[in-house]
């Protein structure tokens, strides 16, 4: 009993402590001003905008179907936090670490706390502390905008603040792998920087380069654009997690003072084929659920449902190239949201060949052919109902064509003078008044003294 109080006391210290720290760091306090103007700006443009397109398409039911605060007003908002989560938010965490291991207190800290794990999950709560307190902005954006009519369909917005949770994880985790294989806080941010920049040039080259969309898969904030559309996956939910701990354990093992390089690399690649048999694993995971209003990214529930009793290989080969335009309609459009219900699915994109010295083009050209149990079935329609028709007549399942949706759509056209007040002055003025009043009680407080047994 008396050992758990001194584990206890020893957790609610290093806590404390940390917590202070936090609150001493001005990076903490720069983050949080520069985030109120920029998601204040990020937010009154996307009012702006979405009121002018509910203006314009008003009466229009299929338009009307798709207008979504989800797409028009709460991830244009969070898109903000997600230039902090790149840009500003790695400087906060490296600097919870990062100076200990510069100036070697963290040799002291490991005394007193001998468990570097317990070390590192209380500084990643501590980070996480800092995270949730950068989404005020974003949250007072929402609330402004409920106080003004808006909509908000409650759980696709808490869909894409999980994502952006497990977005920060991954980031921390890297931060924190950084601090832990270089010698100083610039270096280690650099290393940050190029890790969450590199995702975001990755997911941008491989919408735009056919060639890099096979490992485009490797960017974090492709995933996190999931969350974005309203869809959850479990497998996704899963692969943040995974990787988070598995950068934090490779942090734990190079943190430790008392090993040399050598043993550092023999337990790093120890981990390797660990995570790689648990990757293997999350990837078999298969569960998607779209939490999404206007369900834009699924079939309707019965047609699902349908679907879902396609137990054998489907194999569809299209005669298009994966770049051209119907291509990336029928993807969007069918192919999608079929890999989400139908798990052995095989898409194979044949480019047509050029065509010959006297003009004929390929005779395959736009052909989709459909193959399942050894029944082919070809058609050159790269519309949903068409293709749903082919799937119904190949496999035998009960398909029916999509039907319109009953998604009303919440057109609003506000002003937004308060929100310059709100963003451009009430916001910042309340951080700059919270950072000085932190500094005045940590200079009156005495803190906590723990004394390390012999």
């Amino acid at each position: 009993m008396k050992q758990n109080n001194v584990n206890a006391t020893m957790l609610k210290a290093l806590l404390f402590k940390e917590l202070r720290e936090l609150a001493a760091t001005r990076s903490f306090w720069a983050m949080l001003l520069v985030l109120c103007p920029l998601v204040g700006f990020s937010f009154m443009e996307a009012v702006l905008l979405y009121g002018h397109a509910g203006e314009s398409i008003l009466g229009d039911d299929i338009l009307m179907a798709r207008l979504s605060p989800l797409e028009g007003i709460v991830v244009p908002t969070f898109s903000a936090l997600y230039l902090s989560e790149v840009f500003l938010f790695p400087f906060v965490i490296i600097r919870i670490l990062g100076v200990e291991k510069q100036f070697g207190s963290m040799k002291l800290l490991l005394q007193i706390c001998p468990r570097i794990g317990i070390v590192l999950l209380v500084k990643g709560a501590v980070a996480m502390i800092a995270f949730f307190l950068s989404l005020i902005p974003a949250l007072c954006a929402l609330l402004i905008w409920h106080l003004l009519g808006g909509y908000l369909y409650l759980p696709e917005v808490a869909n894409l603040l999980l994502g952006h949770v497990l977005f920060a994880l991954f980031v921390i985790a890297i931060a924190f792998f950084a601090v832990s294989v270089t010698d100083s806080p610039q270096t280690a941010a650099i290393v940050t920087l190029s890790f969450t920049i590199s995702s975001w040039v990755l997911e941008f080259a491989g919408q735009n380069q056919s060639s890099l969309n096979g490992i485009s898969w490797l960017s974090v904030t492709k995933h996190l654009r999931l969350f974005e559309t309203g869809l959850f996956s479990l497998q996704t939910v899963f692969g943040f997690l995974l990787a988070s701990v598995f950068f934090t354990q490779l942090s734990a093992i190079w943190l430790k003072t008392h090993n040399d390089n050598f043993s550092k690399f023999k337990k790093s690649g120890l981990t390797f084929p660990i995570f790689s048999i648990a990757a293997l694993l999350v990837s078999q995971v298969f569960y998607f659920k779209d939490f999404s209003e206007n369900r834009i990214n699924s079939f309707n529930p019965k047609n699902e449902a349908e679907l879902r009793k396609i137990t054998k290989p489907l194999k569809i080969t299209i005669h298009l190239g994966p770049d051209d335009s119907l291509s990336v309609d029928f993807e969007q459009n069918f192919l999608s949201k079929l890999r989400r219900v139908v798990k052995d699915v095989t898409v194979i994109y044949v480019p047509p060949k050029e065509a010959g010295a006297g003009g004929q083009e390929d005779p395959k050209f736009g052909q989709i052919l459909y193959d399942y149990n050894g029944i082919q079935l070809q058609s050159h329609d790269v519309g949903a109902p068409r293709a749903l028709e082919t799937l119904h007549v190949l496999t035998g399942v009960s398909l029916e064509g999509e039907v319109a949706s009953p998604y009303p759509g919440h057109p609003l056209k506000t002003e937004t003078g308060i929100c310059h007040f709100v963003f451009y002055v009430f916001l910042p003025a309340v951080i700059l008044l919270s950072w000085l009043t932190s500094q005045r009680l940590m200079r009156k407080s005495k803190g906590v003294v723990i004394f390390a047994k012999e």
